[in-house]
C-alpha cells in the first residue's frame, strides 16, 4: 500500500515506524526539513519538505498514486484541510487527526461531509481508557465495541473464588448470568473453553458481555469491582477535559 503521512511528530513518526516495519511504501511531508531528513533516514521513506494543504506538495509526495492519507499534524484545521486536498486530488482513504474538544460532538458531521474514512482522537481515547478503569479497576483489560454496547474484559480468578473448580456450565445455571467465557489464559496456554471446562484459580478469564450484564456478573461472583466514586483530575488539558465530561 502507498501512503502519505502529513505530520512528522511523534504520532507521525510511530505511525511511520510501525507501517514501514509492515513493508508499505511511505512519503513523509512536513514543514519541518529536520524532522522530514530524520525520518526519512531513519525508516528510509521519501520525505518532502512543504505544507501538506498544498497540492503540489502532495503532488511530489505521490498523491496521485497513492492509498492513503493521514493527517496527524498539531493543527486539527490543517490535517482536515489535508485530507480535503488530497480527496480532491485523488479519491483515496483519508484520516485526520481531530483533538479539540470544540469538534468532538460535531466530528460524525465533519467525517461524512469531508469523506473521510477515519478520525482519531488519541486524547478522547485515553480518557476513555482511564475511565474504563475507574469504573473496574480490577480488570486487567477491558475493550469496548458497537460504540460501548459491548465489553470485552480480561480478569483473573482468585483462589477461594466461587469460580475457582467451577465448569462453565455450572456456572452459567448457577448465577444464570448472560456473559460469553471466550478465552482462559492457562499459564502459557490460551485456551477456547466449552461448557465442560473447569477454571482453576490463577486462569485469566477473557469475557464478553453488556456493561449491565458485566456488573451483574461481578456481584453474583462477589468479586468488588471497586469502582471508583470520587476522583481528583490533576491537569486541564484536552485528556483532562474529555475525563471530566
Amino acid at each position: 500500500m502507498r501512503v502519505i503521512i502529513v505530520g512528522c511528530g511523534k504520532v507521525g513518526r510511530s505511525i511511520t515506524e510501525q507501517l514501514s516495519i509492515e513493508g508499505h511504501e511511505i512519503a513523509v511531508i512536513d514543514i519541518d526539513s529536520r524532522a522530514v531528513n530524520e525520518t526519512a533516514n531513519d525508516f528510509d521513506v521519501l520525505g518532502v519538505v512543504g505544507n501538506g494543504a498544498s497540492y503540489s506538495i502532495q503532488i511530489d509526495a505521490g498523491i496521485e498514486e497513492a492509498d492513503l492519507l493521514i493527517a496527524v499534524t498539531d493543527s486539527d484545521e490543517l490535517n482536515l484541510l489535508c485530507c480535503m486536498i488530497g480527496k480532491k486530488a485523488k479519491d483515496l482513504k483519508t484520516i485526520a487527526r481531530v483533538r479539540n474538544p470544540a469538534y468532538n460532538s460535531e466530528l460524525v458531521f465533519i467525517k461524512q461531509e469531508l469523506g473521510l474514512s477515519m478520525i482519531i482522537n488519541p486524547e478522547y481515547a485515553a480518557a476513555t481508557e482511564i475511565s474504563r478503569l475507574l469504573r473496574f479497576p480490577s480488570a486487567i483489560k477491558i475493550d469496548t465495541f458497537s460504540k460501548g454496547k459491548v465489553e470485552l474484559l480480561e480478569f483473573a480468578v482468585k483462589e477461594g473464588s466461587i469460580l475457582d473448580g467451577a465448569s462453565l456450565i455450572g456456572i452459567t445455571k448457577r448465577l444464570k448470568a448472560d456473559v460469553l467465557v471466550c478465552g482462559v489464559e492457562r499459564g502459557e496456554e490460551v485456551i477456547i473453553p466449552n461448557g465442560r471446562f473447569v477454571l482453576q484459580s490463577g486462569d485469566i478469564i477473557t469475557l464478553v458481555a453488556s456493561p449491565t450484564n458485566s456488573r451483574l456478573f461481578f456481584r453474583e461472583i462477589g468479586l468488588d469491582t471497586q469502582q471508583v466514586k470520587d476522583a481528583l483530575i490533576i491537569g486541564e488539558g484536552k485528556v483532562g477535559y474529555y475525563l471530566a465530561s
